[in-house]
């Protein structure tokens, strides 16, 4: 009989403990009812026994808040020793160092992509968000301009159009109502004609003001931008003066520890690097967004330069198309022609003067008084720190061998 038929047989019979995993066939596990294992020496319950503290965590998921932005960083967190505080900085040091850059942008779709300046600015967002503050600021400045810009040039157009219907009204109905005043055509006719010449005054006046307006929002804001940028940039050379200096300064710390030494000269080198980079990136978003104005006049202009022509076309067909009246004809014409010349006139001073003071933005920037990152020579602040660490290598194993 094989070994099949002897497990049936015993079975069948009753043999033996029943094969049903425990249960003894009323579907209980007897094993269920068994008294637990006792735990080893030392590990009894006892009614005095303390909760231990739950461990701290130091992950890097921590570090980042609900919307997966990277907490700011508080300016004693910069050269603290502690482990909490080299975790937030060097998550943002991370950002920069350590993300790879898109090299094919905007190829999952087949829509047209951003503008360039668009996709530089994210990505100097993604690396820096430390920064995140002063370059709202200076992109709010450039969008000011913009606007100013805008409104600028609309109120220009609207001077001229409402010069150019003055003009045509003085010409059409200035000798007739002036006539009726005085009583007399010809001194209708003179009266009007110096009514035009009070109304290009008027225009030249109106237009200077609202130029030295202008002007001003534009300096002041400049000069706001220009206060902040500089208070920055020397917050970064102050830190940057620091983390370079901290390295040989830590000596004294780690007389005994070697291992320790090099870990905060690491953290630290890593961080007048990143430091650096965060003033150079900061005066690549200013140049974007001055590029931004620069290219957004450029436009504004070709635009003027044809509603310019286009407002002067349309007063002076307004002005043709009047009929002359049947009396005065000579002196209509007369006035015809002279609101012609002022509006011409006017439609030049309007494209040509009054223009965006660009120099005078430049000026209160003050690009002069900010500290600029090639001041910062990073490559040769690291540089000559390797190059005395390797120096006074060799100078202690030449007097290691000495001593032998």
């Amino acid at each position: 009989m094989s070994h099949d038929d002897h497990s049936h047989g015993h079975d069948a019979h009753g043999h033996g403990a029943p094969h049903d995993g425990g249960h003894g066939g009323h579907g209980e596990d007897a094993r269920l009812q068994a008294a637990p294992n006792p735990p080893p020496r030392g590990a009894e319950d006892s009614p005095n026994r303390a909760v231990p503290p739950p461990t701290p965590s130091h992950g890097r998921e921590a570090l980042r808040g609900g919307d997966g932005i990277l907490r700011p960083i508080s300016e004693s967190e910069y050269f603290s020793a502690t482990p909490e505080a080299e975790a937030i900085v060097s998550s943002h040091i991370d950002e920069y160092f350590n993300q790879p850059l898109d090299i094919f942008p905007f190829w999952e779709t087949n829509g047209k992509p951003d503008r360039f300046h668009v996709l530089f600015s994210r990505q100097i967002e993604e690396r820096f968000p430390v920064d995140t503050d002063i370059r709202s600021r200076i992109h709010g400045y450039g969008r000011r301009i913009f606007k100013a810009l805008v409104t600028h040039v609309t109120v220009k157009r609207l001077s001229q159009a409402g010069a150019l219907a003055a003009f045509a009204a003085l010409a059409i109905l200035g000798p007739g109502l002036f006539a009726g005043w005085t009583g007399s055509a010809a001194m209708g006719l003179g009266l009007a004609a110096g009514a035009m010449i009070a109304a290009l005054g008027l225009y030249w006046g109106l237009q200077a003001v609202l130029f030295i307006q202008y002007r001003f929002q534009l300096e002041n804001d400049s000069y706001e931008l220009s206060r902040e940028i500089v208070q920055r940039t020397r917050e970064l050379q102050n830190l940057f003066t620091s983390a370079r200096a901290m390295a040989d300064q830590a000596e004294t710390q780690f007389q005994q520890d070697g291992k320790g030494w090099g870990q905060r000269a690491q953290y630290l080198t890593r961080l007048t690097m990143w430091l650096g980079a965060r003033m150079e990136y900061l005066e690549k978003h200013v140049q974007m967004e001055l590029w931004r104005v620069r290219r957004e006049r450029y436009w504004m202009r070709w635009a003027q330069r044809i509603m310019t022509p286009l407002v002067l076309i349309a007063g002076l067909v307004v002005l043709a198309l009047e009929p002359a009246p049947e009396t005065g004809e000579v002196g209509f014409r007369a006035l015809q022609g002279l609101a012609a010349v002022l509006g011409v006139l006017v439609s030049w001073l309007s494209y040509f003067r009054w223009r965006t003071p660009t120099a005078a933005i430049q000026d209160k920037l003050g690009v002069d008084g900010w500290v600029r990152y090639a001041s910062l020579d990073v490559d040769n602040a690291v540089s000559d720190q390797v190059r005395r660490d390797k120096e006074r290598l060799v100078e202690y194993r030449a007097l290691t061998r000495g001593g032998r």
